[in-house]
């Protein structure tokens, strides 16, 4: 099979600034778009909506809108009923509808806002730059009649939105569409322009950020809500650094070569045909070897089946996640622990074969790299996931500047120090060969075995990932620019010349 080394630069010890809140990434996001928008498409889309009668059309549909105020998205009054949805069923409780009237109530700063940049709405033959501040003087602040820029409901819906995807992730795309329903809606009554929405969703996504700070709403009270078998009262205390992995003391003897991380979530059906085949794959090395499995917080009879395999198996360790933290949270929590020389990584569904393992692990010495990330070249998935998937790696080498043909692949080997010490954030994993690279590693991309998945079903997909792993590949643009790289060497102090009062410092 053919292999791909990817370069790197000379290695050296590096050190990472922070990373971007998504959320702010975000609301970037948007009004970068609403500026592209305000200058390619706002005008050809209302001479458009106007020329073929969609105004008219709307029209109709915004006199029905008008008969159901509440009901609509887009007013406060449907707010105010969501979250008295929230607050009577939903295990968020109050804190949860104060949220989403807290992310509602800070969009109403929009009127503020379009008092500001007096922007007048779309019809016939008007510029799409028509701008008047301060229209109106002080009344205008309070009579906004034909002011468009942010549009408010898009604001109010996208908060709406945001705050319900926090609160109840499983319906994300019904959420988003909601929000999208109101932009499709005020873009075809020609009351705003493109790039009113974009700048209103803007405002939205700031909006729910702000009011859960206010709320004070971690994601660790929301797992600890919504699961309530995680009692968070008998969680150990967090690290100052807010990441902490337990772990029992080593067992006398060496430490292994190899250690095999898997994050695993409800895979009840998968765990005992995953543990017989890493028994039998592995034994082959005739090397020590450990496989550290990460419980991400799983809710079905997955922990009972690792405790048994525990009982049978002692180079299986496992560790329970105090809630569902994702992959990349698992991931980070596996590298800390490893105590292996290499690393090795799969998915825990057996679509990543570990019979693959013994066969890549001379790699890492043959073409002299730090990481081998695999190549699902054939893979087993639907047409549309293998589209998907195809579409998002073009779009990942594009904005990265990188050549890899399946980031996401979660079979990958590691020589420890490349991966150890990486500090990850919440979808880290699908950029994996970029972030060991940007450390001064080299990496090989070589076409590994894919599977069909035998049972359960997949955790991740297009819906959950989509825009939060193009916010993502945005920050990863940014840190490849303002990453720091340097090499610092102490002096000796027998290496210190004193002349005439003067220290000289001279390196060997």
């Amino acid at each position: 099979m053919n292999s791909t080394v990817l370069q790197a630069e000379n290695r050296v010890h590096t050190t990472k600034t922070g990373w971007p809140s998504g959320w702010w990434m975000a609301a970037i996001l948007f009004l970068v778009l609403a500026g592209a928008a305000a200058l390619t498409v706002d005008a050809p889309v209302s001479r458009w909506v106007f020329e073929n009668g969609w105004e008219r059309a709307s029209e109709k549909f915004s006199w029905f809108r008008r008969k159901l105020t509440f009901l609509w998205p887009g007013h406060f009054l449907c707010t105010i009923l969501i979250a008295v949805g929230v607050g009577l069923y939903s295990r968020a409780g109050g804190k949860g509808a104060a949220l989403i009237l807290l992310s509602g109530a800070v969009t109403a700063s929009n009127g503020i806002l379009k008092w500001l940049t007096g922007r007048a709405r779309p019809s016939d033959g008007q510029p799409t730059f028509d701008f008047h501040p301060f229209a109106g003087g002080i009344k205008g602040l309070f009579v906004q009649k034909n002011l468009a820029l942010p549009s408010g409901d898009v604001a109010l819906a996208t908060a709406t939105a945001c705050a319900l995807c926090y609160l109840i992730p499983r319906w994300s795309i019904a959420w988003w569409a909601m929000a999208i329903g109101v932009a499709f809606q005020r873009v075809t009554q020609n009351s705003h322009h493109v790039s009113d929405c974009l700048a209103g969703a803007a405002l939205g996504v700031v909006a729910f950020h702000l009011a859960r700070v206010a709320c004070r709403l971690s994601r660790t009270a929301m797992d600890s809500a919504l699961n309530p078998s995680i009692d968070a009262t008998n969680l150990p205390a967090p690290s100052a650094r807010d990441r902490e992995v337990i772990a029992q003391p080593a067992a006398s003897g060496p430490a292994p070569y190899l250690s095999v991380v898997i994050p695993c979530y409800n895979e009840e059906e998968v765990v005992p045909e995953l543990l017989s085949r890493l028994e039998s794959s592995l034994a082959v090395l005739n090397r020590p070897f450990e496989v550290v499995l990460i419980d991400d917080g799983s809710t079905d009879a997955t922990p009972r089946l690792l405790a048994e395999g525990m009982a049978r198996l002692p180079w299986l360790r496992v560790f329970r996640m105090a809630k569902n933290g994702g992959q990349s949270a698992a991931f980070e929590a596996g590298f800390e622990a490893a105590r292996g020389q290499v690393i090795a990584t799969i998915d825990a569904d057996l679509q990543n074969d570990p019979e693959e393992i013994p066969r890549l692990l001379p790699m890492l010495e043959e073409h002299g790299v730090d990481m081998i990330t695999g190549w699902r070249k054939d893979r087993q998935d639907t047409k549309f996931r293998k589209w998907q998937s195809r579409q998002a790696n073009r779009i990942r080498n594009w904005i990265s500047q990188e050549t890899v043909n399946d980031s996401a692949s979660s079979l990958k080997l590691y020589k420890a120090y490349a991966i150890k010490g990486l500090r990850l954030f919440n979808g880290a994993h699908r950029f994996f060969p970029t972030l060991v690279k940007m450390r001064g590693y080299k990496v090989l991309e070589t076409p590994v075995k894919h599977s069909h998945r035998f049972a359960g079903t997949a955790k991740y997909g297009f819906g959950n990932r989509a825009l939060r792993a193009f916010i993502d590949l945005i920050g990863i643009r940014w840190m490849k620019s303002r990453y720091l790289r340097y090499l610092a060497t102490e002096v000796r102090p027998e290496a210190v010349e004193v002349k005439q009062g003067e220290s000289v410092a001279t390196a060997n």
